[in-house]
């Protein structure tokens, strides 16, 4: 198993998977800040997403023992954020305490930023859902398209297809992206 850097993980899966919370941490930790920018991007709401990546790791380290020594642990990781993400939103509550996204006043970042970062979130909102998760896993998360193809459960050249159809979509004018 590999880090993210390409080097071989030195914290061992055989205490992970024996159910040492230790090892299991570990391995995890320096993931989850990719797990919260994804769960956040898919709800669109701080505080699921906190409950979404919480509920992603008890599955992950409830179904360790699953995980193929062999096999990347970030795609594995994000797979299990994204499909608790799709839970979340396919239950009945969650379009009822969802709520809207605020730039948090405190922010020191200068007005200019936080327009150009409004307007991108309004175009990202736009996008079909599929789409606007392979932006953020292949341009947010810095994922390869092998690795959006993983979390997505898609083939490398579908997430290929669906990065370029989203981008293009982008490059539309608002007003072209409001009237579709």
């Amino acid at each position: 198993m590999r880090d993210s850097t390409g080097g071989v993980i030195a914290a061992s899966t055989q205490e992970a998977t024996g159910g040492d919370a230790a090892a299991f941490v570990a391995l995890v930790e320096p993931l989850l800040p990719a797990a919260y920018r994804l769960a956040a991007a898919m709800l669109r709401s701080d505080t699921e997403a906190e409950d979404a990546v919480q509920e992603a790791m008890f599955k992950a380290w409830r179904h360790f023992g699953r995980f193929r020594r062999d096999a990347e642990m970030k795609p594995w990781l994000l797979a299990i954020v994204a499909n608790e993400c799709r839970r979340q939103r396919r239950s009945r509550w969650f379009w009822v305490i969802k709520t809207s996204d605020a730039i948090d006043a405190g922010d020191p970042v200068r007005p200019e930023v936080h327009a150009i970062h409004a307007d991108l979130r309004r175009a990202l909102d736009r996008l079909p859902h599929d789409q606007r998760l392979v932006v953020m896993l292949r341009y947010y998360l810095d994922l390869s398209f092998d690795e959006v193809a993983q979390v997505m459960k898609i083939s490398t050249k579908a997430a290929k297809s669906r990065t370029y159809r989203a981008l293009e979509r982008l490059r539309l004018s608002p007003e072209v992206l409001a009237d579709e």
